[in-house]
Formats: C-alpha cells, structure tokens, sequence
C-alpha cells in the first residue's frame, strides 16, 4: 500500500495579513500600552482612549496636547504622606512606559513629582523619577526649557528651583561620564577619559526664587523642622541648603 501523503498547507493572503498586523509596531506601542492598562483597569481599551483625550484644552493660538498641571500639594499635606502621592497620581509606575501619557507630560510636572517624593522622604523613588526624566530627550524635556511655575508658595517654590538647579549638575554628571539622554553612549577610554558634551544649563528664574523663611515651616511637623531650617535628611547639598532646607540627592546621580 502506498504512503500516505498530507495535503501541502497553504498559507493565504488573509493568513499573511493577520500576521503583519500582529507583529505590527507604532511609536505609540498601543498594544504594549493595552498590556500595561490592563494591570489597574478592567477596561484597558476605554483606559486609553482617555489618555488620548482627557484635559485637552480648548482651541486657541497658545494650543498645547500636553497635560496641564495637577492641583499643587501643600507641603504640610503631603509631608510623610506616600499613600496621598499614590492617590494623586494613581498608576504612575505604569503610566511611565506608556507613549501617549508620556508625549502629554510635561517636565515641569516631574519636577513637582519630585519635590511631592521629597516631601513624603520615600527618596527611593527619587531615582525612577530621575531616570524617567533622563530618558527623555529633545528640547521640550531640556532643564533649561523648564518655565518658571511662579508657585505661590514659598516653601514649595524654592524646592522646586533648588531641585531644578541639583538636577542639571546631576545631568552634567552623568553627560561627563559618557552617558548620553538618548541612549547613544560613549565608551570611555584613556584616550578619552572624558568625553565632549552639551551640557545642561538652568534655566535662569531659579536665580531669583528666594528661600525658605522660618515663619513658612510653622505648619509642617516638628520633627521636619530643625532650628528654623527644613531639615527631610541631612546630608549638606549646597543647591538646598542655600534655600533653608536639606535632602538627600544620591539618588538623582545614578547610572
């Protein structure tokens, strides 16, 4: 009896089609952005779509696609208050890898992120803000193209150009090490200990903010204030300390 022989497996136009739109990638990753959602929403599909609409501002000549800024924390609120920063910015791990939330941030909002996890004092998280930020590149996420927030204020306002100032010197730490923003590294070689950069600059209203006065700690716990100063942990950074107040910055130089 002769061998059986299998029908050959033909595959069509239509099999072919569905195949390249499996594998099909955009810059807005909207299938890995689904996955991501997916974690915190029982909807991921309508939870996007909200990304791509929710705050858009009304048509004007000043029109802008990126988010405005949240209500601002009173720093006696959000003083060693994770669980009111987890509230205020629900799903933020994952919001971090999804295109289109990151093309509608702004790095004027990170630097309130950051001046919010310095006032919880969970400062490890100050390092994925940090490296959130770094990633980033072009003219829009540059440090000197942050505008002044004119935050009313006092304490708030100088934490915010102080960690503005520490940032860049950050920066300009890891650019002198041969890391680069947009990921193109350069190897380090004792041709070449230190490579040339572009370095960041700050921009200039940081020059003007004043510091921290002792009246305007009055609300804030005791044990944050030490002899008139805001004291979140010690550890002598010059770019905090001339504005009344201390916190750790290891975190922000990493690599």
């Amino acid at each position: 009896m002769p061998p059986r022989t299998q029908p050959r497996y033909k595959i069509t136009w239509w099999m072919r089609l569905q195949s390249k739109i499996r594998y099909l990638h955009t810059p807005l990753d909207l299938r890995g952005s689904v996955v991501r959602l997916r974690h915190d929403h029982r909807h991921p599909y309508f939870a996007l779509f909200k990304l791509f609409i929710v705050q858009l501002q009304m048509p004007s000549r000043n029109w802008s696609y990126d988010y405005p800024l949240p209500e601002a924390l009173a720093p006696k609120d959000i003083a060693d208050n994770e669980t009111l920063f987890d509230r205020h910015h629900p799903n933020i791990f994952n919001l971090r890898y999804i295109p289109i939330w990151t093309i509608r941030d702004t790095p004027l909002r990170a630097i309130y992120r950051l001046y919010e996890i310095f006032m919880t004092r969970e400062f490890v998280l100050l390092r994925l803000e940090c490296e959130y930020m770094w990633r980033h590149s072009g003219r829009k996420w540059s440090l000197r193209s942050i505008p002044d927030p004119c935050d009313p204020d006092p304490v708030r306002y100088a934490m915010l150009a102080s960690i503005v100032e520490e940032l860049v010197r950050a920066f300009n730490w890891r650019l002198q090490h041969g890391l680069r923003r947009d990921g193109n590294h350069v190897r380090r070689s004792i041709e070449n200990p230190w490579p040339k950069y572009d370095p960041e600059v700050t921009p200039p209203w940081t020059a003007s903010v004043p510091p921290i006065q002792e009246e305007d700690l009055r609300e804030l716990p005791l044990e944050m204030v030490q002899n008139g100063q805001l004291i979140l942990e010690e550890e002598g950074c010059e770019s905090f300390i001339l504005r009344n107040f201390d916190a750790p910055t290891r975190y922000l130089y990493t690599t």
